[in-house]
């Protein structure tokens, strides 16, 4: 059996074995669909925290100067130039992520992003009061 990964236009769609095989069937069958069977996983990858987001991309022999990364309607456009080849990718991270609050790292040919998300998107934890006081009531004992 072989381990080939379905992806559309660089999403990963999950395996034959994977969790939805009726989205899968669809892709298929739509007309003008851009599904690629492919051995190889996408070369990006979206870690998803209660804190935002890390975005790692393959970027083999890029440099630096030949990066560029812009946040624009909840979209992290990423892209780099090696000679004639151009690497492009588009994530789409949302609009609770803080356009301020970006970092990025080029190591080894891997980029790195860290994308935190706005103090208000964080979740928040809810106190619980004790039986002592009911919730409204106003009224002390």
């Amino acid at each position: 059996m072989t381990n080939l990964v379905p992806s559309r236009n660089g999403r990963h769609l999950g395996t034959l074995l994977g969790r939805d095989p009726m989205r899968l069937f669809d892709d298929l069958m739509t007309p003008g669909s851009e599904v690629v069977w492919s051995p190889y996983r996408a070369p990006v990858s979206v870690a998803q925290t209660d804190d935002g987001a890390t975005i790692t991309a393959d970027m083999p022999g890029v440099d630096p100067q030949d990066l560029e990364l812009t946040f624009q309607d909840g979209t992290l456009a990423i892209t780099g130039k090696r000679g004639d080849l151009l690497y492009r990718y588009s994530v789409a991270l949302g609009h609770t992520i803080d356009p301020d609050a970006f970092e990025a790292r080029l190591d080894k040919g891997v980029l790195s992003v860290q994308a935190r998300k706005r103090t208000e998107a964080k979740p928040r934890k809810i106190p619980i009061g004790t039986g002592d006081k009911a919730l409204g009531s106003g009224e002390s004992k």
